[in-house]
């Protein structure tokens, strides 16, 4: 173990991981990483929503064999139904940022969402996880750039296109002012610096200014390429609907980790009522609080195809570089494996509603249902 990183045996947990890395990086950093619009009530709520979700094991099950956790999406076959969520810029927590998250994705099999607001420029990302970079788009400027943004995306080897939503407007994150966050400067934006979006100086608040996404727009970004398109940031049923009937292949649940509108319904709660309408064969992903392989099991069995992870990787970034996003995976995977062996199940493909009851008050309105 080299100088300043944290061992194997004190990260036991994906909650240690966040203990180890608070208790090592600068408060400001700390905030800008871990806070959320407003009062933080719904970062509190994402995760608590999956404690009202219990599982229910089978005593005598069908296999005795090692539980295969391995999940197709978009048709590439990965190891795991951990995808690493868009986050930026990571060269806030680790020198060696999104080429150390891409080579701890492609070290262990899974996808990775890279966001157009990388430190790196996103084909040299790109490259160091070959088939496993999916490209998450913001827009900014105009549709020309936006155009120039998918181009670059396809050209530099992203598999698939997620258009987030849910983003475009700065939001209230007061935890974040009050910690004083100004933008290190060694922070840059690659991918955005290769498109010419931004020639000056990075904004010291790290956010820049985006373009709202209409359903026009939505339709024209599908029309502008041949990848898959997912669409990141959807909460509501006939939102979901609408962006397959759009072209979309799937849609991610998503309230953006509660950086956006404190108060928004939690991400589990509306996989719920989405997986409820969603077309069969359509591809569906949820983020947001998720802490334990449990979780990651609970949000399958409810229908997701797959769970998106961000402030855990994170926080492992942050310990051990490449390493410690590695050992954040390591950890959903064997809380993975060891919950569909206590559930008496073989594979993650027979996850569904019968190995979970929700608690009273989950879906907290008839409405909702």
């Amino acid at each position: 173990m080299s100088a300043g990183e944290v061992g194997v045996d004190e990260l036991v947990t994906i909650p240690d991981f966040e203990r180890s890395w608070r208790e090592r990086t600068d408060r400001a950093i700390w905030e800008y990483v871990a806070g959320g619009a407003g009062t933080h009530r719904t970062i509190d709520d994402n995760a608590a929503a999956y404690d009202r979700i219990w599982l229910l094991p089978r005593g005598v099950r069908t296999s005795t064999g090692e539980p295969d956790t391995s999940v197709t999406l978009l048709g590439r076959t990965v190891s795991s139904p951990v995808v690493l969520a868009p986050t930026s810029p990571q060269r806030l927590v680790h020198p060696d940022a999104e080429l150390a998250t891409a080579r701890a994705a492609r070290a262990r099999d899974v996808l990775s969402i890279v966001s157009t607001d990388t430190h790196h420029a996103f084909p040299e990302i790109a490259a160091e996880a070959p088939g496993l970079s999916w490209f998450q788009l913001y827009g900014y400027r105009s549709r020309e750039d936006v155009a120039a943004t998918v181009e670059l995306a396809e050209r530099g080897g992203a598999t698939a296109l997620v258009v987030t939503v849910d983003a475009s407007y700065s939001a209230r994150r007061i935890s974040t002012r009050r910690a004083g966050f100004r933008l290190p400067d060694d922070v840059d934006y690659g991918t955005l610096r290769a498109l010419g979006v931004l020639d000056g100086a990075a904004p010291a608040s790290g956010r820049l200014d985006r373009l709202p996404v209409t359903w026009d727009d939505l339709a024209w970004i599908r029309s502008l390429t041949t990848l898959p398109v997912l669409v990141k940031g959807v909460l509501r049923p006939e939102d979901a609907l609408r962006c397959v009937e759009l072209g979309a292949e799937g849609v991610i649940v998503s309230n953006h980790g509660g950086r956006q509108l404190d108060g928004a319904l939690p991400s589990l709660v509306a996989l719920d009522r989405i997986a409820r309408v969603l077309p069969r064969g359509r591809t569906l992903l949820v983020d947001g609080g998720v802490r334990s392989g449990v979780d990651v099991v609970k949000a399958l069995a409810l229908g997701a195809h797959a769970v998106c992870v961000g402030r855990p990787y994170l926080w492992g970034l942050g310990l051990n570089g490449q390493k410690g996003v590695e050992q954040v995976l390591d950890v959903f995977d064997v809380e993975v494996r060891d919950a569909l062996r206590q559930l008496g199940v073989s594979s993650v493909s027979e996850l569904g509603g019968q190995f979970v009851a929700r608690a009273p008050g989950f879906l907290p309105d008839e409405s909702l249902r």
